[in-house]
Formats: structure tokens, C-alpha cells, sequence
């Protein structure tokens, strides 16, 4: 068992604490286990940290339920993603509440090729079935990796488009991998664990709560660089997604219907807010986001993606000015940038997420 990801999971497992505080915990603490050796009255001086979150730290039962759910995934094949890692998508880390961890199962590598989410409508039309099917496919056969959310209509049509065409798909859940929402789609959800993945932030046991699908639409976007809708009503999950990627600096684009047509009417409205692009094409998706591809020599195809550049802000700008002269020792760092440690701290964590520095032995960093 590894020791980081096993208590970083057992944070995530502490009922109504998010991302955002958790890593704040971790930044104040000095690291995922210290958090649970820290004195209650450390803990009752970190912002944001309740009574009833320092009781659940305290308690063993966090550390139980964190060694039964490690149980559960190693016997079902559930690889566990902590937001440190390697595997945990680069994307998705640059999200201020990207989840702590992640539960996967399948064989796609995230972080190997381009991902675009296609999302819209349950109650798409024949139009957007048609849609939803020629962007899959297309992608698909680019070697693109499409991710969306299982659900009816634009969701699963274009999650089998990519299964047929050969491609990688995978759906993000509002669940834990023990079970399947809606259940006529296990079947496909089961080619994906093949043919890419099963993603989600739930542990199992965990209830299908309505509230949950907007929360999981956030990592749909978050893991992606672009996202498509096709059709969607003027108020439903497709916006939630498309504000959420909008809110993420990623590039939102919207295939045009008919003007009067209820499931249009979403991605119309988008396009006029200038929340959305509008496209006709899929290759005009690649265009926007400067995706290139060329066939390679074996069956498979070789894709670049040009990576944005990452936007810094005074503090993290100073920071890394600084450490362009070396390696330096975090009360240096705060020294020279006038910032108080506990801020400073939680900054350094936030870059080190991000891949802009390292922390070495001794609270010591390094720019990449």
C-alpha cells in the first residue's frame, strides 16, 4: 500500500470537505499524512476547517472506510489517481477543484493524446444523432480520445460512435465504479474499461445523487481541452458543462440548429453569448485548437497538441523569477517576495500541482 495515496484518499473520503480545503489542509500541514498527525489545535487555525472536519481527521474510521475502499478497487481492478500523480490527468490539475482523487477503470492514458468531450442533449433529435455520430467518428479515427457522460441521447451516441469506429472513449460518472447509471448502458460502459475508461471522483457505495451530475460535469471539461455540445435545451447539463469549460479557459464550440427548434436553442444561445464557437465541422474543431496529426508506421495514429501557456499571476510570477537563480529554501523564497509562510505555502503546493516547481528535501524548490 503507498502510503501518500492511501491517506491522500482517505482525505477525499471525509464527508463535505472539497478539494480546495483539503489542499489547503495538506499546504498547512506540510504533507497528506501530516494532516492526520497534526495537533487539534494546529488544525482549528487553518481557515476554512470546521469542528465537525477536525472530529472526522481524528477519528479512525476515516483510516477504516480508506482501507476498505483500497480493498474494493484492488479486487475489482480500480486504479486509484491521486492528484500527484503521474497518471492523474495534467489537464484536469490545473482545475482549482479538480478532485483529490480519482477512480479509473480502463486502459486509456489521459495524458497520451488530445481529449475532447462531446456533450448535449438526453432528447436529441434525428439531427443530432446524425451530429453527435459524424464528430465521434471523425475524432475517433484523428486518434482523439472523446469523453462525455453515458447518459442518454448525444452522450451514449457518441461514446458507441467511437467504440465502432476503433477509438478511445470514456465516460465520466456521478458515481462509484460499483455500479452503472443508467443501467441499458452497462453493456457499453464495459466495452469502454477496453477501449478506454470508466472515470470518477465517487468511491463506491455511493449514492446516484441528482446533485452529483452537475458537480462531475466540471472533471467532463476540466479533462479536456475543447468541448462540443450538440443540441442542447436551453437549460440543462450540456450548459452546465460548456459554462464549466468556459470558466475553465478551455474552448467551448456549439453545433447550430435550426432557430425555433427547443433543442437548438442552447447552442444557439451559447453562440450569441460568445460563450461558444460555432462549428459545421469537426476538422474545424482540430483548426481552433491547433491539433495536428499524422498517420505513424504502425496501426496507430501520433498526435500534438500545442499546450497553452500557463497564466501566472504577480505573486506565482515573482516566485519563479526568484527561482530562475536556483534552488532556494521556502523562508528565503518569502523573504525576497514579501509574502507571510501560510500563504506561501499554499501557492508553492498549487504550482507544484501545476508541474511549474519542485519540492526537494528540506522545503527547498525548484523550477521545472
Amino acid at each position: 500500500m503507498e502510503e501518500r495515496l492511501f491517506y491522500t484518499l482517505a482525505l477525499a473520503l471525509i464527508h463535505r470537505l472539497g478539494p480546495v480545503s483539503a489542499r489547503n489542509l495538506i499546504a498547512y500541514c506540510g504533507g497528506v499524512k501530516s494532516v492526520f498527525e497534526a495537533p487539534v489545535s494546529r488544525l482549528h487555525r487553518i481557515p476554512g476547517i470546521g469542528q465537525k472536519t477536525i472530529q472526522a481527521i481524528r477519528a479512525k474510521e476515516v483510516l477504516r472506510q480508506a482501507e476498505k475502499e483500497w480493498k474494493y478497487c484492488e479486487a475489482e481492478g480500480i486504479q486509484i489517481l491521486s492528484y500527484l500523480d503521474e497518471a492523474y490527468p495534467k489537464a484536469l490539475k490545473h482545475a482549482h477543484d479538480g478532485p483529490l482523487v480519482l477512480f479509473k477503470k480502463g486502459n486509456v492514458d489521459y495524458n497520451a493524446q488530445p481529449n475532447l468531450a462531446i456533450v448535449g442533449t438526453r432528447k436529441m433529435t434525428e439531427y443530432g444523432r446524425e451530429q453527435s455520430e459524424i464528430f465521434a467518428k471523425h475524432f475517433a479515427e484523428r486518434g482523439i480520445h472523446v469523453v462525455s457522460g453515458l447518459a442518454y441521447g448525444v452522450d451514449i451516441t457518441a461514446h458507441r460512435a467511437c467504440l465502432q469506429s476503433g477509438g478511445l472513449t470514456t465516460a465520466i460518472l456521478a458515481h462509484g465504479l460499483d455500479q452503472i447509471y443508467p443501467k441499458t448502458h452497462h453493456r457499453k460502459a464495459m466495452e469502454m474499461t477496453q477501449q478506454g475508461s470508466l472515470l470518477t471522483e465517487y468511491p463506491s457505495g455511493s449514492a446516484i445523487d441528482p446533485g452529483n451530475f452537475p458537480a462531475r460535469n466540471r472533471i467532463i471539461s476540466g479533462l479536456c481541452q475543447g468541448v462540443v455540445v450538440i443540441e442542447a435545451a436551453e437549460k440543462g447539463g450540456a450548459l452546465i458543462t460548456a459554462r464549466f469549460a468556459f470558466d475553465q479557459n478551455r474552448e467551448v464550440f456549439a453545433v447550430p440548429g435550426r432557430v425555433g427548434d427547443p433543442y437548438s436553442a442552447g447552442c444557439l444561445r451559447l453562440i450569441r453569448d460568445s460563450v461558444a464557437k460555432c462549428v459545421l465541422h469537426p476538422e474545424e474543431v482540430l483548426q481552433e485548437l491547433d491539433i495536428a496529426w499524422e498517420a505513424n508506421r504502425s496501426e496507430q495514429l501520433t498526435l500534438s497538441l500545442d499546450q497553452p501557456v500557463e497564466l501566472l499571476n504577480e505573486d506565482e510570477g515573482k516566485v519563479l523569477a526568484y527561482l530562475n537563480r536556483g534552488d532556494a529554501l521556502i523562508d528565503s523564497i518569502a523573504m525576497h517576495t514579501q509574502m507571510p509562510i501560510s500563504q506561501l505555502n499554499s501557492m508553492m503546493l498549487g504550482m507544484e500541482f501545476r508541474g511549474l516547481v519542485r519540492q526537494l528535501p528540506g522545503k527547498k524548490y525548484r523550477k521545472l
